[in-house]
């Protein structure tokens, strides 16, 4: 081991109001199997109790530097020029280092002196102390040619990972103009000079992740290309006004290109284009409308609730909608509608439960929607306790900056499909969604898909507590009445997850095996050109007309590849329908063989070959299909009784009690 005043390495921690995290990263570095270090410990003015917790570490190895507040790279060059050692490791003080870090980082480098950074990988970890994944911009560069490749395009390299040799450095330093790409950019530099990068592809630290983390705060302030592209054209200034050219510099300049080239596309003519398409398409007396429209709520309404919901269209989310902001009618709640409905089955049934705003012009078209939704929050901030709701809405996240912190925020999301690679929407809202204070579901299959979303986007558990589950609810029961000839029933908009051509071919395939067993009904789609069996009603808003073809059926079909827990099953079950249907959304969860039979996956041959064995089967055993309707029938007594639905709904708008 070297002497005290010439260690082997110096690890430089920069640290600023980093007291929650930071007696566990400073633990993690004294607890290295390597021990002939120095601890360069750098307090940027921090204001909580980041020194007291400093100096209450004995271990003689520690140095720690007080300064003024100056940023990252101030704290990471006045590091820099105190260290002693000629290797120099980074650490963060809300990271957290594996024992083995330091020890096979020296190795490392003492078997390859030709490289001058080695990096290792990382594994993310949230407030709680949870891994929650894995970096993939990290895991696509684990040696010099993949780092080579990818680096002038993005940073591929975590930070807090580094040692790197001090004689590379040279007079490089960290530069204050790349605030949250100061790492990125003395990479860039280092290598435009010759110096080689590796990468150990083992995690040896956890990259902690949440909301004033450089990776997780300051990187969100600019769109990703933005950032990229400004970082990188920096780099490239400053290194061609101190004279320095190298074919490094070819490769920057064709990400620079290719960076510009999506930029454009993505963010400046694709919007540029939607709004040239509201501009010369929205009616101008139309918008003039909706803005009287608006005018005249902000004289005349009285209320604390708004709800924003697309459409007042045919729909079960729609019907649901209606449902929820009737729980409150007594409130006088506005309804705001953001979108076009394609038709107005259910505009009567929002005009019963509150005043109907529809403005989806006003908040969409580019001279008006800032202006109106500004309109919108300032019609909230007139009462003391308000309360917006939205559901199936980018409207409702534009809104929350708008908002101030007495706006209790509200969200309803029908389905959701965690998907590693996407959910990019929802990725862009998550700065905001510490704003929104209660995030319910109507599915709890959803709900556990979005706990997994939080989870694996670093959100602590007191985020993902704000989740809820509150189950729909029908106002109907009816009594299973017996059918000489059993009927099958599907219920559906004509939208392509529905598949209703799926139990078209159903129906034909059954007709074909076993001619006049059962009577076959399609609502809300229309007829196919070819000959078939089925009866097509086509849409049907009447509450009463449906409710009959439910009493004059035995069995719903879902033959969808995407849902929530659908509310025609809910519906359909209060009638006393079996249910066959496929594995989407909520159904396997909530569905009992007793009453359903759910087929083993989505697929189109797999849905025919197992629902059209069900429905053969009970035409040959009518009495079991009569036990799974009363079966069906007492579960959503049990379940779905609008009683609950009520009362969960009012504690939330009316802030009565929680959720749960």
């Amino acid at each position: 081991m070297s002497d005290a005043s010439s260690p082997a390495v110096s690890v430089i921690m920069p640290v600023h109001n980093a007291a929650p995290f930071l007696r566990e990263a400073i633990t993690s570095i004294l607890g290295q199997t390597f021990a002939d270090f120095e601890l360069l410990i750098v307090n940027d003015g921090s204001t909580d109790a980041s020194r007291s917790i400093i100096e209450s570490f004995p271990d003689p190895r520690i140095r720690a530097i007080h300064q003024s507040n100056q940023g990252i790279s101030a704290a990471l060059n006045a590091g820099i020029e105190r260290a002693r050692a000629p290797l120099i490791a980074r650490m963060d003080a809300d990271d957290v280092s594996l024992p083995e870090r330091l020890a096979q980082q020296v190795a490392f480098l003492h078997a390859h002196p030709h490289i001058a950074v080695v990096a290792t990988f990382v594994d993310l970890l949230n407030v709680d102390g949870e891994v929650t994944g894995v970096w993939d911009t990290d895991r696509a560069a684990s040696d010099e040619a993949s780092i080579d490749k990818l680096l002038p395009r993005t940073n591929c390299i975590a930070h807090p990972t580094v040692m790197l040799r001090r004689e590379a450095l040279g007079g490089l330093r960290y530069d204050a103009r790349q605030h949250g790409t100061e790492d990125w950019d003395l990479w860039l530099r280092l290598r435009s000079r010759g110096s080689r990068i590796a990468k150990i592809p083992t995690a040896l630290v956890r990259y902690r992740m949440h909301a004033t983390s450089i990776m997780g705060g300051a990187k969100r302030k600019l769109p990703v290309e933005r950032r990229l592209m400004r970082a990188r054209a920096r780099t490239l200034l400053t290194e061609w006004a101190r004279g320095r050219f190298s074919a490094f510099h070819l490769a920057l300049i064709a990400a620079q290109v290719r960076n510009l080239a999506g930029f454009l596309q993505r963010r400046v003519a694709q919007p540029m284009l939607r709004d040239l398409y509201r501009l010369c398409t929205y009616s101008p007396t139309a918008l003039w409308k909706e803005g009287r429209a608006l005018t005249l709520a902000e004289q005349q309404w009285k209320g604390r609730h708004v709800f924003l919901f697309p459409y007042v269209c045919i729909g079960g989310a729609e019907r649901v909608h209606a449902a929820i902001a009737g729980t409150v009618k007594e409130e006088h709640p506005l309804i705001v509608v953001f979108g076009r409905s394609r038709d107005r089955g259910f505009e009567q049934r929002f005009i019963q439960s509150g005043r109907l705003l529809e403005l989806p012009r006003l908040l969409h078209h580019p001279l008006t929607r800032k202006r109106a939704h500004q309109r919108l929050a300032n019609l909230l901030h007139r009462d003391d306790r308000p309360v917006l709701f939205g559901a199936l809405s980018a409207v409702f996240f534009d809104l929350l900056p708008l908002l101030e912190q007495r706006v209790h925020t509200i969200y309803l999301q029908h389905a959701f499909l965690y998907q590693p690679q996407g959910n990019v929407q929802w990725r862009g809202w998550l700065p905001l969604l510490p704003r929104v204070q209660d995030l319910l579901f109507v599915s709890r299959a959803a709900c556990d898909q979005f706990e997994r979303f939080m989870h694996a986007n670093n959100l602590s558990r007191l985020e993902r507590a704000k989740l809820h589950f509150i189950s729909n609810a029908v106002s109907r029961f009816g009594n299973p009445t017996a059918h000489a000839r059993p009927g099958v029933l599907f219920v559906g908009r004509n939208s392509p997850e529905k598949r209703a051509d799926l139990f078209f071919e159903l129906c034909e395939q059954v007709e074909r095996a076993s001619p006049g067993s059962f009577h076959f009904t399609a609502v809300g789609v229309p007829a196919p050109a070819h000959p078939h069996p089925v009866h097509c009603t086509g849409p049907v808003d009447d509450e009463e007309q449906l409710n009959a073809l439910y009493a004059q059926h035995d069995v719903l079909v879902l033959t969808s590849d995407r849902e929530g827990f659908p509310l025609v099953i809910m519906e359909a079950m209060a009638a006393g329908l079996a249910i066959l249907s496929t594995p989407v959304g909520d159904v396997p969860n909530r569905m009992a063989p007793s009453f359903a039979v759910v087929t083993t996956s989505t697929d189109r041959t797999a849905v025919l070959d197992e629902m059209s064995g069900a429905l053969l089967r009970w035409a040959k055993e009518p009495e079991v299909l009569t036990a799974m309707r009363s079966a069906a029938h007492a579960e959503a007594t049990k379940q779905f009784h609008p009683d609950e639905f009520r009362r969960r709904y009012r504690s939330l708008l009316l802030g009565t009690s929680g959720a749960a």
